[in-house]
């Protein structure tokens, strides 16, 4: 993929407002953990692995705001910081991650 010829597309409607019940919730958000624990070996420290879970956590949770400061105080064992270096310095095995999909 060359991402110097990628465009931007601006979206002018807002996405249908979903009505799921809390079992398809439940459901999605097994998919969900079931998802990450395919990739959680392509970090180079289980420490990441473990960041991006609680991350999932906090994208999950049913919160206005999806910055992280919000996120981390509505999850169980978040923490401000360590999701920052998350999302700021975290790395993983790219050439692995682009084969896996």
């Amino acid at each position: 993929m060359d991402i110097n010829n990628l465009e931007i597309i601006e979206v002018d409607s807002t996405p249908p407002r979903l009505e799921l019940t809390p079992e398809e919730i439940e459901a999605l958000a097994d998919e969900l953990v079931a998802y990450h624990a395919e990739f959680a070996d392509l970090y180079y420290r289980v420490e990441q692995a473990h960041w991006g879970y609680i991350y999932l956590q906090g994208l999950m949770a049913p919160i206005e705001s999806k910055a992280i400061q919000p996120m981390a105080m509505a999850v169980e064992g978040g923490n401000i910081q360590a999701m920052q270096q998350f999302i700021g310095q975290g790395q993983w095995q790219d050439e692995k991650l682009l084969k896996k999909h």
